[in-house]
């Protein structure tokens, strides 16, 4: 898997490919929340290039690991069963990331609200 096959040229092997992917997909909507809140002005920029990057990591692992083939030569028997990984990390890294989202809101309404009645 971590082997290079000249007559199956990829960018990356798929072990590092996939790898790769697998923990950009958490890493980058972790990211995301801590650059937004240092921002002052467009906090959905980050959480909108996290949503992208999450939602397209597997055409990018495709493109990554997956081997190009000449014009009239037809792909094997399981050659995309590395991006099934990735398909299934998908829904619910994004299913988990817009929870910690909607808790983060509720928890920075909920804590502006106090401290308007403290100080009233």
């Amino acid at each position: 898997m971590l082997e290079y096959d000249p007559y199956y040229p990829t960018i990356l092997p798929p072990g590092i490919a996939l790898a790769l992917v697998f923990a950009l997909n958490i890493l980058v909507p972790l990211l995301a929340i801590f650059v937004a809140r240092k921002m002052k002005r467009r906090r959905w920029m980050p959480h909108a290039f996290a949503f992208l990057w999450v939602l397209f990591s597997t055409f990018i692992l495709c493109e990554l690991a997956l081997p190009t083939m000449a014009p009239g030569e037809e792909a094997g028997p399981g050659e995309g069963l590395i991006l099934l990984p990735i398909l299934e990390q998908t829904p619910i890294v994004l299913f988990v990331y817009a929870l910690v989202l909607l808790f983060l809101r509720l928890n920075r309404s909920a804590a502006g609200q106090d401290r308007s009645e403290l100080f009233r």
